[in-house]
C-alpha cells in the first residue's frame, strides 16, 4: 500500500499522516502495520463490505496501536514478558487511541477510532476495555483483529520469537468463537494463500 497522500481526502492525510508517527515510535513495526492493512483490507472485501468501507479500512487499520504512542518506548521493547503492571499500561493503548481519534467528521478517522478502541475485544467477552462481545464488537475491529494477531505471531518481537505457519494457523482455529469472530476467521483462514498472494 502507497504511502503517497491522496488528494482532497483530509481523513486519508490525517491517518496516513498518524501512521507515519506509529512508525516513528516503533519503527520495528513499520512491516507489521502494512501487512495487516493488507490482509484486513482483503478480508473485508471478501466478507463483502462495500468498497468506500473497504478504502477506509485500508487506511485506518495501521492506526490500530495509535494509542501505543502514549505507552514508554521502553515497556513496549522490553525483552521477555511483560509484568502484572506492565500489561495493564500497554492495554491503556485503547483508551488513548480513542482519545487521539475521537470526535473527527472523516470516514476514515471515524473507521480508525472503532478499530483502536476495540480490536482487543474478544468474540466471547473476555476482552478489554469494555469486555463487549459478539456482533457487539465493530465489523472493522473484528476484521483487524483477525489480521493483527496473524501478522504478530508470525513476526518475531522483543518479547518472543516468531511462531511457524503451522503453529500460527492452529492457534488462529483454536481462538475461533472465543476470540475472534467465527465467520470472518473461517473467511480468513479459507482463503489464505489468495490473501497471502494479494497482500504480497
Amino acid at each position: 500500500m502507497s504511502l503517497v497522500l491522496p488528494e482532497n481526502d483530509p481523513g486519508v492525510e490525517i491517518a496516513v499522516r498518524l501512521r507515519r508517527a506509529c512508525e516513528a515510535h516503533e519503527s520495528e513495526l513499520s512491516s507489521h502495520l502494512e501487512n495487516v492493512a493488507r490482509f484486513s483490507c482483503e478480508l473485508a472485501r471478501l466478507a463483502g463490505l462495500s468498497r468506500e468501507h473497504v478504502q477506509q479500512i485500508r487506511y485506518a487499520a495501521p492506526l490500530h496501536d495509535v494509542g501505543k504512542l502514549g505507552i514508554p518506548i521502553r515497556t513496549l521493547t522490553k525483552t521477555g514478558p511483560l509484568s502484572p503492571e506492565e500489561m495493564e499500561i500497554v492495554k491503556q493503548h485503547t483508551s488513548i487511541g480513542r482519545r487521539i481519534l475521537v470526535g473527527s467528521s472523516w470516514p476514515v478517522i471515524q473507521c480508525a477510532e472503532r478499530i483502536a478502541y476495540s480490536h482487543h475485544e474478544f468474540w466471547d467477552g473476555t476482552g478489554y476495555p469494555e469486555g463487549l462481545s459478539g456482533e457487539n464488537i465493530p465489523l472493522d475491529a473484528r476484521i483487524v483483529a483477525v489480521a493483527d494477531v496473524f501478522d504478530a505471531l508470525l513476526s518475531q518481537r522483543s518479547y518472543k520469537p516468531a511462531w511457524s505457519h503451522e503453529h500460527v494457523l492452529a492457534e488462529m482455529w483454536r481462538l475461533g468463537g472465543i476470540k475472534f469472530d467465527p465467520s470472518l476467521l473461517e473467511i480468513f483462514l479459507g482463503n489464505l494463500p489468495k490473501i497471502e498472494a494479494a497482500a504480497a
